[in-house]
């Protein structure tokens, strides 16, 4: 796959979701938003609560290595060379996988139970918006060369294709996710 082609898949799939959580989602009355389905499962606050603490941490380090490679004159290559961590990492978000394999969030990245802000779904969308700017912006690096580390253990790091990949997959699951909440 070419680095074009992928970033055009991720710019129409976040563009889609965006638009079914704007229809779907984001007008909810608050009581719809805290609807737990069972004691153990998320309730759709808890799931874009997830979303956001993953692209607060992602978003200024994609940022910033998007202004490094073009600093450094890291232009874009026409193919992109996945690594084996970012692989993995995408097909573990992969929704095709949400009735096969329950992941287990980090601690740092699991709502359940917790206080939350009914304006996750809002802080969602603006983050997303914050998204397709860096995808657009990443257009003009090499997506191989720029390395940000993984959040869960930072010995890791995915390059900069792999985790855009990433949170756009990872997004799509928990976007799904709280579709099937609505009642």
């Amino acid at each position: 796959m070419t680095q074009h082609d992928l970033l055009d898949q991720l710019e129409t799939e976040l563009r889609s979701l965006l638009e079914q959580v704007r229809i779907e989602i984001a007008h909810l009355p608050e009581e719809a938003l805290r609807v737990r389905p069972a004691q153990d499962k998320w309730n759709i606050l808890e799931c874009f609560a997830h979303l956001n603490a993953y692209t607060d941490y992602y978003l200024s380090r994609i940022e910033l290595s998007i202004h490094k490679a073009k600093a450094r004159k890291w232009s874009g290559e026409p193919n992109l060379r996945p690594t084996w961590a970012g692989r993995r990492s995408v097909a573990a978000a992969d929704s095709a996988n949400i009735d096969r394999k329950r992941m287990k969030a980090p601690k740092r990245f699991n709502f359940i139970h917790k206080p939350l802000d009914p304006d996750e779904v809002k802080r969602f969308i603006i983050s997303c918006e914050k998204l397709l700017r860096s995808i657009q912006a990443a257009r003009e690096v090499n997506l191989n060369k720029p390395k940000i580390a993984v959040a869960q253990l930072s010995i890791f790091s995915l390059n900069l294709g792999d985790l855009l990949h990433y949170l756009v997959v990872h997004a799509r699951r928990h976007v799904l996710q709280a579709q099937r909440l609505i009642h």
